[in-house]
């Protein structure tokens, strides 16, 4: 089972700390030097046929972002690097053991951030010890995209090639739409806003491209469908650990507790796999490993997808193009766009109601 498409905010303003830049900027720059413009490689009998298809689809997405969903043009997307893995970044995340306070790291321009990126392995294992250190649970996940949020041309990667449409289109319309709407006091509403997008986003180009009743959009809402189902399943557990940690026992008492939550919430994704799910895309899982870092992972991405739907469409009469430019306004004002969102939908009655 691969992760989400989790996209790092960090790029060249996140580097600018300290020593950081030195083993992880330069880094990066030393990778976007080896791009080659996507005319080039096309053009190339070299280039293998999967690169080519990845390319061309990308570009074909990106474009579809632009013209069709309003999404800001960048320079994104202009070239491709090749690399010998499949994962670009590490990415170190982390929250308190026993309540969901997240650990952030402060960043020029942007802020603070609840994740770290590393290009070597080492570096965030090290940073991921000293953490544990402070009893914090920890996770560190490979990334498989990096937004610079305009900063820089983000290139395609050469193991993007291995993606399907259906994730390919997902995770060129989110990264397009942290360019297009990105907002400090966002919190939580960046990483879900560009879920959301990517995800609705994808559909509708699988449904241009392949027709609304074509085998590819009904396998990639399948799986998106498990997917959802998945991340429902650990914000469930997430709810339940919730309560014990808000709780006045005792600390041992609340590890204790944690402990069997976590292998009781286990047993039962075993053995109510078929029914939670229609795909074996998951059944693997070691569910009886997670922590509060996995588990706040899927809360910081996939968070409240209920409150972008309603507004989705109720408020931009599911029109994603027209859902993207509020989305833009909101992430220009002051607050939390996740508090307009509700506000909007507050004054707007569903469909059927009246308001008193």
């Amino acid at each position: 089972m691969r992760l989400p498409t989790l996209l790092v905010l960090a790029g060249l303003p996140l580097l600018l700390s300290s020593c950081y830049i030195t083993g992880q900027g330069l880094h990066y720059l030393g990778l976007l030097a080896k791009g080659r413009p996507v005319a080039e490689a096309l053009a190339d009998p070299a280039t293998p046929e999967a690169t080519k298809e990845l390319l061309r689809r990308a570009v074909a997405v990106e474009a579809f972002g632009r013209e069709r969903l309003g999404l800001r043009e960048t320079r994104n997307f202009r070239k491709i690097v090749e690399l010998r893995t499949d994962t670009l970044v590490n990415v170190v995340q982390a929250c308190a053991s026993l309540s969901f306070d997240r650990y952030l790291w402060d960043y020029p321009l942007v802020g603070r951030l609840p994740y770290k990126g590393f290009f070597d392995r080492a570096g965030a294992d090290k940073e991921a010890t000293r953490l544990r250190a402070l009893d914090y649970d920890v996770i560190v996940r490979p990334a498989d995209a990096f937004s610079t949020l305009g900063w820089l041309s983000d290139p395609l990667w050469s193991f993007m090639s291995n993606y399907d449409e259906s994730e390919l289109a997902d995770l060129v319309l989110h990264e397009l739409t942290h360019a297009t709407a990105f907002s400090k006091a966002g919190g939580d509403w960046n990483e879900e806003l560009a879920t959301f997008v990517g995800r609705e986003g994808a559909d509708l180009w699988l449904a241009e491209r392949h027709g609304a009743l074509s085998p590819e959009l009904a396998a990639a809402r399948l799986a998106r469908k498990d997917a959802e189902a998945f991340a429902a399943y650990l914000r469930g557990t997430a709810a339940e650990l919730e309560k014990l940690y808000r709780s006045d026992a005792p600390i041992e008492e609340k590890r204790r507790r944690k402990a069997a939550i976590i292998a009781a919430r286990a047993a039962e994704f075993q053995a109510d796999y078929d029914r939670l799910f229609a795909t074996g895309r998951y059944r693997g899982f070691r569910m009886d490993r997670i922590d509060n870092a996995w588990l706040d992972l899927y809360r910081l991405y996939e968070g409240e997808p209920a409150l972008y739907r309603e507004y989705f469409e109720r408020i931009s009469r599911s029109d994603l193009r027209a859902f993207i430019a509020d989305m833009a306004g909101l992430a220009e004002k002051k607050g939390d766009p996740k508090d307009a969102m509700r506000a909007a939908l507050a004054a707007s009655p569903p469909p059927g109601t009246r308001a008193d």
